[in-house]
């Protein structure tokens, strides 16, 4: 009947929202809700948007996602020529659940028009170091903190490569697991380099794999890698950022990728042609943007070690 989070983080939790929103309040950034529930959604290979069936009075009954993030809906938003914008509330995604995941949790996303890479960088390493209370982050090329943890040449190896790897230290039992270079990256990210990330103070992984770039730009001088970044402290991944894709084809095409793979993995293909497309080609402007998971920065700040401390109501108890 109650709630497994104790008063004392939950007012914690209160308190981090306020900073949040001040934060972002004195930068002149406009708060800004956008629909939980689309008819269009993201399309990422890993996250499964929960479905809902629904019919509009005088139209046919069709599928609705539960937004995996309020992305699309934003980016909308800066095409209308609204300017730096930041959001703060519920998202889904199906199958997840664990110590630091939830079917539904809080994100907090922001889009900084006219940053550059270096811009996105330096705004969010200020809100974690006022959220936090942490030093400054450090920085790290993804390739060079690969490397550190593992001893692997990331772009020097090939899927064969990393696989047989991956198997000599016991990650799976068999390379039959995937041919697919990018499997076993994360697969080797998640198992032995995530977990060194940010012990002392958090840090800033730059310059993923272009292949891994989602909606952010390829980088100009180093094609292998793309204007992507991510935050981690103590372990634990806390934001996903880009400067921003502009290029609406170009983003048809890592769609249509995207839902090859997830039709592989035994996922149901999602919905290509949507209204971000449409406002891209329309014309937006150059920004860059993060996405953050709220529970987590304050299950750091309050010194938990699970999700279920610093939420209400989690899934089971929802």
């Amino acid at each position: 009947m109650q709630s497994a989070a104790s008063v004392s983080n939950l007012k914690k939790r209160a308190t981090l929202l306020q900073n949040l929103r001040r934060f972002f309040d004195r930068r002149e950034f406009t708060e800004v809700q956008t629909p939980v529930l689309s008819r269009d959604s993201i399309i990422d290979r890993h996250l499964d948007p929960i479905e809902v069936e629904m019919q509009l009075p005088g139209e046919p009954t069709a599928t609705w996602y539960l937004q995996t993030s309020p992305e699309q809906s934003m980016k909308r938003l800066l095409g209308s020529g609204i300017g730096s914008i930041y959001q703060i509330g519920p998202v889904f995604r199906g199958n997840e659940r664990g110590r630091i995941h939830n079917p539904e949790f809080t994100m907090a996303e922001w889009y900084d028009v006219g940053a550059d890479l270096e811009g996105g960088l330096k705004l969010l390493d200020q809100l974690l170091m006022e959220l936090l209370e942490t030093q400054s982050a450090d920085r790290i090329r993804f390739e060079d903190a690969f490397r550190n943890a593992t001893g692997l040449p990331l772009f020097e190896m090939d899927s064969r490569e990393l696989g047989k790897w991956a198997v000599e230290k016991g990650l799976v039992e068999s390379q039959r697991w995937s041919s697919d270079w990018d499997d076993w990256v994360n697969l080797i990210f998640s198992d032995r380099v995530q977990g060194t990330l940010g012990m002392q103070s958090p840090v800033l992984v730059t310059h993923f794999p272009a292949s891994q770039a989602a909606l952010a730009r390829v980088c100009e001088s180093d094609p292998r890698t793309a204007e992507r970044y991510e935050a981690f402290y103590r372990g634990v991944e806390l934001a996903n950022g880009y400067h921003e894709l502009m290029d609406a084809d170009q983003l048809e095409s890592r769609s249509i990728l995207a839902n090859e793979q997830r039709l592989r993995d035994g996922k149901k293909p999602l919905p290509i042609q949507n209204r971000l497309l449409d406002a891209m080609r329309s014309g937006m402007p150059n920004s860059c943007g993060c996405a953050l998971g709220f529970d987590r920065v304050v299950m750091l700040a309050c010194g938990a070690s699970n999700l279920d401390e610093v939420v209400s109501f989690v899934a089971e108890n929802a």
